[in-house]
């Protein structure tokens, strides 16, 4: 059963056509990123389905409820860390939040500091943990990995990755960096520069896709969705 059922979606600003008659379903589950340059629609869509943003055409039917992990993260500067997390749950649990806190590197001390007192990567985790916390059905998360170490980079894709699988969590996930594409996706919808506008289609197992294939893709313009087995 689909989370996400978009049909012949079209956004236009003025004159500047962004997205055009663009279609996706997303299964229960499933991790799809759309991939591309910047400036091709990307964050837009997201804006889009989730409701900020309204389209001069076509069709939207989604799960009743979504978390979105802004690029910019939108923490609320008057809350701490830790309080960025608990407002968004029905029965905060300090153990759980320190825990996950814990788990991405953040102590105790450092969940009392407010956002402006963090740094860009730890924000993010913040960001991060505050959406898996929401309990939604769907998860827009919009260059969630950006500013991050390797190291901590591998351990938010492995713990994505363990949630859509074992929670059934569905996640539309916004980047332009190959490896993540790669490491992360069940499905990959590769954008041109000239914005949301499929017109092609092309299936790749995992196992014969790699990063260099897809700077290949990318640096060829080619516009297509890539579906991994």
């Amino acid at each position: 059963m689909g989370v996400l059922s978009v049909e012949n979606l079209s956004y236009h600003i003025a004159q500047k056509e962004i997205i055009k008659n663009f279609s996706l379903n997303v299964k229960k589950g499933e991790i799809v990123t759309l991939f591309g340059p910047s400036g091709c629609g990307k964050s837009t869509f997201l804006r889009v389905i989730s409701g900020l943003l309204k389209p001069n055409d076509g069709k939207i039917k989604i799960c009743k409820k979504i978390a979105y992990m802004f690029q910019e993260h939108r923490l609320f500067e008057s809350l701490n860390a830790y309080e960025n997390i608990a407002i968004v749950m029905q029965k905060p649990d300090p153990n759980q939040i320190y825990s996950m806190l814990e788990e991405l590197g953040i102590s105790k001390q450092e969940a009392s500091r407010y956002p402006k007192e963090l740094s860009g990567g730890m924000r993010a985790r913040v960001a991060f943990i505050r959406a898996i916390v929401v309990g939604a059905d769907l998860m827009l998360l919009d260059e969630p990995f950006s500013g991050l170490d390797f190291a901590m980079r591998e351990i938010l894709i492995n713990k994505l990755k363990s949630i859509a699988k074992n929670s059934g969590i569905s996640v539309i996930l916004v980047t332009h960096d190959a490896y993540e594409a790669c490491k992360i996706s069940n499905r990959i919808i590769f954008l041109s520069r000239y914005g949301m506008n499929i017109e092609k289609s092309l299936q790749i197992t995992q196992e014969n896709l790699d990063e260099n294939m897809i700077k290949s893709l990318f640096d060829s313009e080619f516009k297509g969705r890539i579906y991994f087995d």
